[in-house]
């Protein structure tokens, strides 16, 4: 009997003993609570709409939308977490509302630190609609690497919709382009001569004279003259450089501030085309014009 119970006591400390030491699991959830939760308007400019979400201890939940482009979502975190993170996008129906099966929205992979998750159109999208609808989209972390088994990071619906109107009558009001699309033009001169194609002079600044309208945060303008590779060198760097100063005339003409531009030329010395046909020469004999914005 003595021997028994020794036996089943040895069981006991033994089965014990592994309870304590066994990793226990450590899940994270963040979300907004109910009487906290708000997207605020951070920037309604005709280049930038931006609605944010502060989830509490963890970060933000931004959607913006740039001039000229679809609709972000980003996802911001102070929290430390490797490249290449797997996170899974899936919407759920909160708990107030009726039960849903949950939504796969998209597999994602984190980036850098900061700026975790940078989500673009049809995914950023679909979170926009399914908040839109009531549901809550979250971002579900898993790593058995990790101090801790499994993450959730949600959005919160409430009052996402006070903050539509705003952000949509913005949205409405958006330049049509990008700085990318607008922010280079060329025009080209036929040989040896220092005015510029007629056709080009007329089109080639449109989309940069309208662009500064609405961008105050351009620097710099840059004008560089280019010639091709017919004449000599000495004669080529004059002709580059005439050609750059009637390019700055005309933008002034134009309504562009002088304090604005910067003039260079290089003569033939960085050609747009290698080649020496007639077609290569006809690139090469030409002007560009650079915007340049303040960094932030």
């Amino acid at each position: 009997m003595r021997a028994k119970l020794n036996i089943l006591k040895s069981t006991l400390l033994i089965g014990l003993i592994g309870f304590i030491s066994a990793p226990s699991a450590v899940e994270r959830r963040y979300l907004a609570p109910m009487v906290e939760s708000k997207w605020t308007m951070t920037s309604t400019s005709r280049l930038l709409c931006e609605m944010e979400h502060v989830i509490p201890y963890f970060g933000k939940a931004i959607f913006l939308r740039e001039a000229g482009r679809k609709l972000r979502l980003k996802l911001v975190t102070d929290q430390r977490f490797s490249d290449s993170f797997d996170v899974e996008l899936v919407s759920k129906s909160p708990s107030w509302k009726a039960p849903r099966k949950p939504i796969m929205l998209a597999s994602l992979k984190t980036s850098n630190q900061g700026t975790l998750l940078d989500i673009s159109e049809r995914d950023a999208q679909l979170a926009y609609l399914e908040l839109h609808n009531g549901f809550q989209p979250g971002f579900y972390f898993s790593d058995d690497n990790s101090l801790f088994d499994s993450m959730t990071v949600l959005m919160s619906t409430v009052r996402f919709r006070d903050a539509v109107p705003a952000f949509e009558q913005c949205v409405k009001g958006l330049y049509p382009q990008h700085y990318e699309d607008v922010r280079l033009a060329k025009i080209h001169f036929k040989h040896d001569a220092e005015f510029p194609l007629m056709a080009d002079e007329q089109t080639a600044f449109s989309g940069i004279l309208d662009y500064l309208e609405v961008d105050k945060s351009i620097i710099e303008i840059t004008i560089s003259g280019h010639a091709d590779q017919t004449g000599t060198v000495c004669y080529n760097d004059t002709l580059s450089s005439r050609r750059a100063w009637y390019t700055y005339d005309l933008l002034v003409q134009l309504g562009v501030d002088p304090n604005l531009l910067r003039v260079d030329f290089y003569g033939e010395s960085k050609p747009y085309k290698e080649g020496n046909t007639k077609n290569d020469r006809a690139a090469n004999r030409r002007v560009t014009v650079e915007l340049k914005r303040k960094v932030l």
